[in-house]
């Protein structure tokens, strides 16, 4: 059961509001300062939570927030696996989830291919280490997604939705086509996913 949400968060939840109005105005250097700095904070009450794996899950992320708000190519591949860790890290932490299969594994297994079917024009045109990348996080976290399913925890489950929700729109961005609406839909679906699975861990 998700607890009261903490200070903390509620400092992380202005200065999420203060990111997305940087996003819109195009105020750089302040979104580079932030964008860690907002996880950061919403790892900060899972310190002392019931898992570990949601913290160090935060830590990866934040890693992989500052890797690929560097404006270099060669920095996609480390953003990608600092998330994928991250990700792996959360699945482990979801302790109240039955191991076993569930009629919801269809739609994430539905999801998970329709995803790499749409991002195939795009992906095959990159290195092969990010064409595997690709296909192995889609994975992981439609897999991710499909272990707070059996949780019973709708919090939880809003969550990793929205987790898939960001990446889904961040991969067309960066493979397909890019929206101006793009960023600012990437950042508020990303920090909702980690919010939602924070409360539920700290």
């Amino acid at each position: 059961m998700a607890r009261k949400i903490s200070s903390v968060h509620w400092v992380a939840v202005v200065a999420i509001a203060v990111y997305l109005l940087a996003v819109v105005r195009q105020w750089t250097e302040l979104k580079f300062l932030l964008k860690p700095t907002v996880t950061l904070l919403i790892a900060y009450p899972t310190k002392s939570g019931p898992s570990s794996g949601i913290f160090w899950g935060l830590l990866f992320s934040t890693l992989g927030d500052i890797c690929l708000m560097i404006p270099r190519e060669d920095m996609f591949v480390p953003g990608l696996l600092s998330f994928l860790v991250a990700h792996i890290l959360y699945t482990a932490s979801f302790r109240n989830a039955p191991v076993g299969l569930s009629w919801t594994v269809v739609p994430f297994g539905a999801f998970a291919a329709a995803m790499m079917t749409a991002l195939y024009p795009g992906v095959a045109k990159e290195e092969m280490v990010v064409q595997v990348g690709v296909v192995v996080y889609m994975l992981v976290i439609s897999g991710m997604a499909y272990r707070a399913s059996l949780s019973g925890n709708a919090l939880l489950i809003v969550g990793t939705l929205l987790f898939c929700l960001s990446d889904s729109i961040l991969a067309w961005d960066k493979f397909l086509h890019s929206y101006e609406w793009c960023e600012f839909g990437i950042m508020i679906t990303y920090y909702a996913a980690q919010l939602c699975i924070a409360m539920v861990h700290s």
